[in-house]
């Protein structure tokens, strides 16, 4: 999933928005993230600030409902 941190880390809002949401709640099972890949998408959303803490926040309410 490096592919996926590096347009998390690159894209615009817009773009890391859409793929973002698509990746916690609509991929299947077999192609979705694990807690751990979510949280390094969270640590990355979140040091790019701005309008991408929200994306950080979506990353954190996935965390908690997916212990």
């Amino acid at each position: 999933m490096s592919e996926l941190t590096e347009l998390i880390r690159c894209e615009t809002v817009g773009i890391v928005e859409e793929t973002l949401d698509f990746m916690l709640n609509e991929c299947s099972l077999d192609e979705a993230p694990d807690a751990a890949q979510v949280r390094a998408w969270q640590a990355v959303l979140t040091a790019r600030g701005g309008r991408f803490i929200r994306l950080a926040d979506m990353c954190a309410d996935w965390l908690a409902e997916n212990p």
